[in-house]
């Protein structure tokens, strides 16, 4: 397959370019006094000439060992990919494409090139896509000696058979998230304050000057008119967030193949991944306030990548997973993963003062304002704002020293860390072995000390960069054991 050229769908992918030129010709007429529509039209068409151009020079081969890409309208450019240095391929095909049977291909490779270079087939057919996912399974496979071959024995032990068996089951697991999975994440999912926000916002405060007036006429009259105005409310954006979560998680399917993970999901623009577990930094498990109450979890894994994108450094493998299926499901998709920690160290109680300390200063900002402007018909509202702030900021401490913790699973360097954390009423936790830990802070200032606290801090890659994640406040002697640990 030599010098192919992408299908011409891939031109409608330059619609961005086409806004920028009309933004770009808009910004610079008016200073100059020209005309507007002459300007941006002449940009339009530069804009879709170079585009055509772009197109026509750039062409895609898939030879034996290699993928290569020419592009380039002036200066040309030609980069090779080994199939060896291919970590994943993000196959992602929208809707109105499906009936041509094209897709989008997204190869990510080990290098830390600048952006020019990443390969991305804006659109080719699927079964381009399906060659490569071949040709790299293919070469992935040539790891395996196939020189190193085992006598079998004329007699096996009935237990080796069944414990290969059981082996051989576990290579292969499938997990799908239904439509009642999905209703529940939207109730235990913060977007509907979001969703409540935008509609405030895309409405210009209609709705909330809507509501204020309701309110205003309930408290002297009718209270059933308030209360139908606020079920309204909670209900439009519960059809918002799960018509989010929908568009996203649609058919989301995860399955485990040997080494490799790979999911699909999506409605709109339907998304496929296929990754080796050797490309996991980490593990991690999140579950807010709600999710807590109604038993369910979402798990991610952090990857090594060479791109910027959240898709491809963090990546949600199991969005709903109820409690009572957790230790099974973690079983099938992460075998390998230690979960039980052989010591464990919790955050200590003053943790939550000084949790709370370290927020403290938002709630002298209406305070010193009301002090400075004076007392006005806003300022008792302002004041109820600044107690919520202090139940929040308060329940938010409590929270972080209720599930911050570290531990280990074990003494030696292929054992794994388990650090939990909080943020926003939502606990983290992180499984992170001791071969992906970048570097390690152990900090413990002189106050700390005194109080027998220290910090933990440690760097994982995340995409072509990284991620910083601690335990604050534990207990000195445990930090310690953690630390030397790392030392080792």
């Amino acid at each position: 397959m030599q010098d192919k050229h992408l299908n011409p769908l891939a031109l409608l992918y330059h619609y961005s370019d086409i806004l920028v030129a009309i933004f770009l010709a808009s910004f610079i007429s008016d200073p100059l006094h020209l005309n507007g529509y002459m300007i941006g039209t002449l940009f339009v068409i530069i804009t879709v000439v170079w585009d055509i151009l772009a197109y026509f020079c750039f062409t895609y081969s898939i030879e034996d060992k290699q993928i290569v890409i020419k592009k380039g309208v002036i200066f040309k450019k030609v980069i090779h990919v080994p199939y060896a240095r291919i970590q994943s391929i993000e196959h992602s095909q929208f809707v109105l494409f499906r009936i041509f049977d094209i897709e989008r291909l997204q190869i990510s490779d080990a290098s830390k090139s600048n952006s020019d270079d990443k390969i991305v087939l804006n659109a080719v057919k699927t079964y381009v896509g399906a060659i490569l996912e071949e040709k790299h399974e293919k070469y992935h496979r040539q790891d395996t000696d196939i020189n190193d071959v085992v006598d079998e024995p004329e007699l096996e032990d009935i237990n080796d058979k069944t414990e290969a068996k059981t082996v051989e089951e576990k290579k292969y697991a499938q997990y799908k998230v239904s439509t009642k999975d999905i209703v529940l994440y939207t109730f235990t999912s913060f977007r509907v304050f979001i969703a409540m926000f935008l509609i405030a916002h895309i409405t210009h405060g209609a709705v909330i000057d809507v509501a204020i007036s309701i309110y205003q006429k309930g408290a002297n009259s009718n209270i059933f008119s308030v209360i139908i105005f606020t079920v309204l409310a909670i209900i439009i954006a519960l059809l918002l967030s799960f018509a989010y979560t929908m568009i996203q998680f649609y058919d989301f399917t995860l399955v485990k193949d040997g080494k490799y993970l790979e999911y699909e999901k999506g409605l709109i623009t339907r998304s496929k991944l296929r990754l080796s577990s050797d490309r996991i930094q980490s593990v991690l498990v999140e579950q807010n306030v709600m999710g807590k109450l109604l038993k369910i979890m979402t798990v991610k894994i952090i990857m090594a990548s060479d791109e910027k994108d959240e898709e491809s450094s963090q990546a949600v493998v199991l969005p709903i997973l109820n409690g009572r299926e957790y230790e099974e499901m973690m079983n099938d998709f992460f075998e390998w993963l230690p979960r039980v920690t052989t010591q464990q160290h919790n955050a200590r109680r003053r943790s939550i003062w000084l949790f709370f300390r370290n927020i403290s200063w938002i709630l002298l900002i209406i305070p010193i304002a009301i002090y400075f402007i004076g007392w006005t018909n806003t300022s008792a509202v302002l004041v109820a704002i600044d107690v919520l702030i202090f139940l929040y900021i308060l329940g938010n401490s409590y929270f972080k020293y209720r599930v911050t913790s570290i531990g280990l699973t074990g003494d030696t360097k292929d054992d794994y860390l388990i650090l939990s954390t909080g943020y926003l009423f939502k606990q983290s936790t992180y499984y992170v072995c001791w071969h992906e830990i970048q570097s390690m802070t152990f900090h413990s200032s002189v106050f700390m000390k005194r109080n027998n606290l220290s910090y933990i801090s440690i760097t994982i890659r995340k995409g072509e960069s990284h991620e910083v994640i601690g335990a604050d406040y534990v207990d000195y002697d445990g930090g310690q054991k953690i630390y030397d640990w790392y030392r080792q």
